[in-house]
């Protein structure tokens, strides 16, 4: 019911958003190329997880909490699971999470889907171990919806961040990747040029082991996903903050 409902809505800022984030995608440059040469099938095989192809689903521990007006009663706000859905290629990332009936909630449904392109600056690199700057932007649309009432949360969300991302080699087989991104960016209703501002802090542990599936490999991690919305709304009733914890299960190939 609610992509239904999500298909009726007007969405024409998120797909200016994911224009500007196929367009920047088709002309970057990226470094991966330069970071590792590939030439043959083996090389390829012996690729780092972060700079293949791997597609993975979660099961999130997520809580959308409301920080406006004291005066305003939400009936948006949950702590409930929620259910993700990624897919990421060097350079690319596509996600959705989504949760209603389904995840075990009542009386909200939650919807969010974007996408987020990335480079990497190398800082240091050694036979095991990788340390690069990611640069990456990302937009990405999210609904919450009230069976209870008329209220609901709509905003798409444009932001920009940078931070760490290390990968250690423990074994030809095993590696971990360790990455945390700060962001800050616009966010906007739909219709409207511009609604406020959202800080994301988002991060990753992501273990993976390679061969288990003939040449291609398994990955078993954490992803945490913070933002926090700053909506120029009377009694600030679009200011809410998201937090969530993801196990997530990918094939990587």
């Amino acid at each position: 019911m609610i992509y239904s409902t999500l298909m009726r809505r007007r969405t024409g800022n998120l797909f200016v958003s994911f224009l500007t984030i196929t367009f920047l995608c088709l002309t970057s440059t990226s470094v991966n190329a330069q970071m590792f040469s590939i030439d043959t099938a083996e090389q390829t095989q012996s690729r780092p997880a972060m700079f293949r192809t791997t597609a993975g689903v979660g099961l999130s521990f997520a809580s959308f909490t409301f920080q406006g007006d004291d005066s305003y009663e939400s009936d948006l706000e949950f702590n409930n699971n929620l259910i993700s859905i990624n897919f990421s290629t060097p350079g690319l990332d596509l996600f959705t999470t989504f949760g209603g009936g389904i995840s075990g909630m009542e009386n909200t449904s939650y919807l969010n889907v974007g996408a987020r392109i990335s480079n990497h600056f190398l800082l240091q690199r050694s036979e095991n171990f990788l340390l690069t700057i990611p640069i990456q932007l990302s937009s990405d649309l999210t609904q919450v919806t009230s069976s209870v009432s008329d209220q609901d949360f709509r905003q798409s969300t444009l932001v920009a961040g940078t931070g760490l991302s290390s990968l250690a080699r423990f074994t030809e087989r095993l590696s971990l990747q360790v990455k945390a991104t700060p962001n800050y960016g616009f966010s906007f209703a739909q219709g409207s040029l511009f609604g406020g501002s959202v800080f994301r802090m988002d991060g990753r542990a992501m273990l993976t082991i390679d061969r288990i599936f003939g040449r291609n490999a398994l990955s078993v991690g954490y992803d945490f996903d913070y933002k926090s919305y700053n909506i120029d709304t009377d009694m600030s009733r679009d200011d809410y903050k998201f937090t969530s914890h993801t196990i997530v299960l990918g094939f990587t190939f």
